[in-house]
């Protein structure tokens, strides 16, 4: 018998044309230069600033989820700044550039411009394919710059790389856990190329151990998805998780379709909802899960959900998704931290990051590690592309 996950139906509109419009007016205003903040009331005294570079990869897997969280982010710091009287006369100036994920190296020249020309402290949001190469830049590394809250799920242990958010490792493990508290014992794992290489580690104890859990040998996505869906199928799995990007979990669900099978599809936070939702088309009968890594809209008793959806209705007319309350919480988090600087500086920044936040029913902790979180919740997907309560 299925666990009370709520199904996909045959109903299933493309995602919202208003909202992609938004976020591409969003994109143009935004990478020439610094997102427009409120104005100042007249005579207000800046006590200080921070400045905040912002990378953004419009072309890589993670484009959308990068589109939808520098529009979380920018509604926080938009609304950050609208409060002087409250934010202890600290003013965020958000610099946003575009980034080539395809030349990280590229990406890094500009993260370094980013701080010594327009004296950006931090860089925030780095999505996979551009965190690694940051991460381990000796110029960043030696002008003391954080990496603040990514969007990236790898686990890197530099130390300069605030993490707010738990990493795919985390993501497949709870996944695991969740399923198999619905019922579910016949649990399947399918591994795309990028993910094995550099993200989880093929061969390494840590899949090693992930694979006997489940008591099968992972299924690696090679390009071939009929074949790989075969495989699957042939065992008749109640759930398959997906470890790869958008592309690679909508293919191999259709894949899967074909095959007869519709169990329960499940895909990491590297999945973009909306767009697994239109590659697999209106025909697809089968159960759309994600793992989501901060409180999704669905959470509306959250305080923090409760004010990020406001606020994306005040800034920007759109409705707010898995990706734009990630970037929310993540610069919620960076300017209630950074407010509570007493001098400028890369120490006194980092003593006011490693702090214990509550950003509104939903805390993060960097007083152990620079993991701040490791939440990790199962959401379906549904016809409108946007999660539902598990």
């Amino acid at each position: 018998m299925r666990p009370a996950l709520p199904q996909s139906t045959l109903a299933c509109p493309p995602a919202p044309t208003g909202r992609r419009r938004a976020l591409q007016m969003l994109g143009a205003l935004t990478s020439a230069a610094v997102l427009p903040a409120l104005a100042q009331p007249a005579g207000q005294v800046l006590r200080r600033q921070l400045v905040v570079g912002h990378l953004v990869d419009r072309v890589g897997p993670q484009a959308d989820q990068a589109r939808d969280y520098l529009a979380g982010a920018k509604v926080m710091f938009d609304a950050f700044n609208a409060s002087p009287a409250s934010n202890g006369g600290l003013r965020i100036v958000h610099m946003v550039r575009d980034a080539d994920a395809s030349n990280p190296r590229a990406a890094a020249a500009q993260a370094v411009a980013l701080i010594d020309n327009e004296r950006a402290e931090v860089l925030f949001g780095p999505s996979d394919s551009l965190l690694p190469t940051l991460a381990g830049s000796a110029d960043l590394t030696r002008r003391g710059v954080q990496i603040v809250a990514p969007l990236s799920g790898l686990a890197l242990s530099a130390d300069n790389v605030w993490f707010t958010r738990a990493d795919y490792q985390a993501e497949l493990d709870a996944a695991v856990h969740q399923l198999r508290s619905y019922g579910l014992t016949g649990i399947s794992l399918a591994v795309s190329p990028d993910f094995a290489a550099g993200t989880l580690g093929v061969g390494t104890p840590w899949l090693a151990r992930l694979e006997k859990d489940i008591s099968t040998r992972a299924v690696a996505l090679t390009g071939n998805f009929d074949d790989s869906a075969r495989r699957i199928a042939a065992a008749r799995p109640g759930a398959v998780i997906v470890a790869g990007d958008t592309l690679a979990y909508g293919s191999l669900g259709r894949a899967l379709a074909a095959q007869n099978w519709y169990g329960f599809l499940v895909g990491l936070s590297a999945v973009s909802p909306s767009s697994a939702r239109e590659i697999l088309g209106a025909n697809y009968a089968g159960g759309m899960v994600v793992t989501q890594i901060a409180p999704g809209p669905q959470e509306s008793t959250l305080r923090v959900v409760k004010e990020h959806v406001a606020r994306m209705k005040q800034y920007l007319d759109e409705p707010p998704s898995p990706a734009t309350l990630a970037g929310y919480i993540g610069a919620a988090w960076l300017v209630r931290a950074a407010a509570g600087m007493k001098a400028s500086g890369t120490a006194e920044l980092r003593r006011a990051l490693q702090a214990r936040i509550d950003v509104g029913d939903f805390t993060l902790d960097f007083t152990r590690s620079l993991r701040g979180s490791q939440y990790v919740q199962l959401a379906a997907i549904g016809k409108s592309g946007l999660p539902q309560r598990a």
